[in-house]
């Protein structure tokens, strides 16, 4: 996976700080899992309690995107995502010595309102320092080769725990995060975005996030990305691994091994929807081939009373990788407002993607219920969840198709 001659010094080192801020917030996001066993014990938590904490974060970081998607705009991503990884780095650090079940939770508190700039600073900083032909190219590449923190944050991160103690190893994740801070504050170009670095192709005017919200093509956009990350996560990160034990009849290291390969799919799909973002001559019918491929795996699971094992597990892996169209998606969005709203169109975008996490989630547990209740088999309980599921990616993408050409033009740098 090389990075092209053509890259300055200058826009590899940003690619660097991309990858780095986009792999802490993987780590923070995955290692809940290993670590909550650990608080269990350490505190005598119940399991509501502990799953109290590890949410803190996610719901931290929801509440604080807004302010923070504003300061991008009116500050820059410098002063804002330093600011942020200081808060991380000090958050890992108490987290790390906590001596009681509060102080832990104010960690993860303070960790959530740090990781809330990541994804939209990292929007900024790729349109500042690359031509518009290689956004979706480079957030690619930081999917990609930020997908690392999301696998240190599992195993590896268990093994540490085991030889090491508590302190020391979140204490290096602190004093890591910490040496962060120094690049960020002299790589980072300072300052607002100019008002006029970007013609806005909607003919919208300068404004705030109700301006955004006012934008018939932008709300298209948002709501296509609301079906982005929710149905990767409801897999891979809840009723997967049950599907997989109750249905297909694999075993609980059988189905991790699957769930670990559908975490890999991921990440090269960011790789290959950057890459292919690059030189396609719509990105739309990419988009458009990306979630009807994720769509047709979803109904297919849906029509098969019994598939096979391999059958079931390769729709799987089809289904997440074609959810990673979230790369063109935020090409289409950098180029659909000014760059001064960049921050905030961004902020929008991240938030309803991982908003509607939590929303997916339950409702994909709200039709196993009911279906049980109505005397579904098992089987039968999953085929209908899976077709809901394709159904609201579907009805989201024929919505977007309705949106405008405004950045078919891959070659326009």
């Amino acid at each position: 996976m090389a990075i092209r001659q053509s890259f300055t010094r200058q826009q590899v080192f940003v690619l660097f700080i991309c990858v780095a801020i986009f792999a802490l917030g993987q780590f923070h996001r995955a290692s809940g899992g290993v670590f909550t066993p650990i608080l269990m014990d350490r505190f005598a938590l119940s399991t509501a309690t502990v799953g109290g904490l590890v949410s803190a974060m996610f719901f931290a970081t929801i509440a604080a995107q807004l302010p923070f998607g504003l300061a991008l705009d009116r500050i820059g991503p410098r002063v804002v995502l330093g600011t942020c990884v200081l808060i991380i780095a000090l958050g890992t650090g108490v987290f790390a010595i906590a001596p009681s079940f509060d102080l832990a939770l104010l960690s993860r508190i303070m960790i959530g309102i740090g990781l809330a700039a990541m994804g939209a600073a990292t929007h900024v900083i790729i349109a500042r320092n690359f031509t518009a032909k290689d956004f979706g190219y480079i957030g690619g590449l930081v999917v990609t080769l930020g997908g690392v923190g999301g696998l240190l944050g599992t195993y590896p991160l268990a093994v540490a725990l085991e030889y090491l103690p508590w302190a020391t190893v979140f204490g290096g994740v602190a004093c890591i995060t910490l040496a962060l801070a120094w690049p960020v504050f002299h790589l980072v170009r300072p300052g607002p975005a100019a008002a006029d670095d970007h013609q806005d192709p909607t003919g919208g005017v300068h404004g705030g996030y109700l301006t955004l919200l006012r934008q018939p093509e932008f709300l298209k956009i948002l709501t296509l990305g609301a079906v982005t990350y929710a149905p990767i996560t409801t897999i891979t990160g809840l009723w997967g691994g049950p599907f997989l034990q109750d249905v297909a009849n694999l075993s609980a290291g059988q189905s991790g091994a699957v769930l670990l390969l559908l975490f890999a799919a991921t990440i090269a799909a960011g790789y290959v929807f950057g890459s292919l973002d690059r030189y396609v001559a719509s990105r739309r019918a990419l988009i458009c081939a990306a979630f009807a491929a994720s769509c047709g795996s979803l109904f297919a699971l849906a029509a098969f009373a019994k598939p096979p094992v391999a059958l079931s597990i390769l729709l799987l892996v089809i289904m997440v990788f074609s959810q990673q169209f979230y790369i063109p998606l935020s090409a289409h969005m950098r180029k659909s407002v000014e760059d001064n709203l960049l921050g905030r169109a961004s902020t929008l975008l991240s938030l309803i993607s991982v908003a509607a996490i939590p929303a997916m989630q339950l409702a994909f547990g709200a039709i196993l219920d009911v279906t049980a209740k109505w005397g579904f088999a098992t089987p039968d309980q999953y085929r209908t969840a899976f077709g809901a599921m394709g159904a609201v990616i579907l009805g989201a993408g024929l919505l977007y198709l309705t949106s405008r050409n405004i950045n078919d033009d891959a070659q326009d740098g």
